[in-house]
């Protein structure tokens, strides 16, 4: 009796190891999964446009700050001094024409009079247009100087996390060079790695579940916006290349942009993090295909 009850022990636990696979293989028939996959953000490189002394720093490292804060400020005492030499080039620049101005007036008055000749009516217009060119010029320094100053105080671009910043007040920094980064919090997505051979089921509007890696169990819905016109390994520095013809073929991965749509406060995304991605099976729309 013994035996028979072992034997069909055996049979069920047969039985459900065949219909657990089955349903394994069902589910990944119906499903496409990689977890080959990374959460993504636009990153902003914060530079300053001019360079100078930092007078002030405002953040910290991983700092949460808002459009339009006020990161860090530039010591603005060299370009005040700028703007006032500027400004007392266009008083001279002002003086100067209203000089030539007064002289061409007289010139050609004479000249009308046949008492200076037409060369020196010619001369005289040539000055005044000249002393106009230089006080535009002038201006135009002016105005420079004054855009220069409002670069002096470098404010945040976006919404988003303050990261790699090593930046200290004294430092001197150089126009343009980046200063650290500021990981934009108005979009994330995942950049899934598919295999080759599932992209013909998959396409823009698809619906996606998202599992990041440090948050067990917790689900994102994403979309499907884009898939890549080339593998992975084709936009590398040294793609692979063969031409022994001793080669093994490969499949390849290809990158799947899904946009995640609402970013949860409560469980927050960092760019590099891995994850992994959920497509249901569909065949793709004829016109994406094309």
């Amino acid at each position: 009796m013994l035996k028979y009850w072992k034997q069909a022990v055996l049979m069920v636990i047969l039985c459900c190891v065949v219909l657990g696979a089955c349903l394994f293989e069902v589910y990944h028939f119906l499903y496409l999964q990689t977890e080959d996959a990374y959460v993504n953000a636009h990153v902003v490189q914060i530079s300053s446009r001019i360079t100078g002394q930092v007078a002030k720093l405002y953040i910290e490292d991983n700092q949460y700050v808002q459009k339009g804060q006020v990161l860090f400020q530039i010591d603005s005492y060299p370009f005040r001094i700028a703007i006032d030499k500027a400004q007392a080039d266009v008083d001279r620049a002002k003086a100067s024409l209203d000089m030539v101005k007064a002289n061409s007036r007289r010139v050609l008055i004479l000249a009308q009079e046949k008492v200076k000749s037409l060369q020196d009516k010619d001369n005289a217009v040539a000055i005044r247009e000249e002393a106009k060119a230089n006080l535009r010029q002038a201006q135009v320094n002016l105005a420079q100087e004054n855009l220069n100053l409002s670069y002096a105080t470098i404010i945040a671009p976006a919404n988003g996390w303050i990261s790699m910043l090593k930046l200290r007040e004294g430092s001197i920094v150089e126009a343009h060079k980046p200063l650290f980064a500021l990981i934009d919090q108005n979009e994330f997505w995942v950049d899934a790695n598919f295999k080759e051979t599932d992209l013909q089921y998959i396409y823009p509007g698809q619906l996606a579940d998202i599992e990041v890696d440090m948050y067990p169990g917790y689900v994102i819905k994403g979309i499907v916006t884009s898939i890549s016109r080339g593998s992975g390994t084709a936009f590398s520095l040294l793609p692979p290349q063969n031409a022994t013809g001793n080669w093994v073929k490969v499949t390849q991965r290809v990158p799947v942009r899904v946009r995640i749509p609402h970013n949860n406060p409560h469980y927050p995304l960092r760019i590099g993090t891995t994850a992994t991605v959920t497509i249901k099976r569909q065949w793709a729309k004829e016109e994406w295909r094309k």
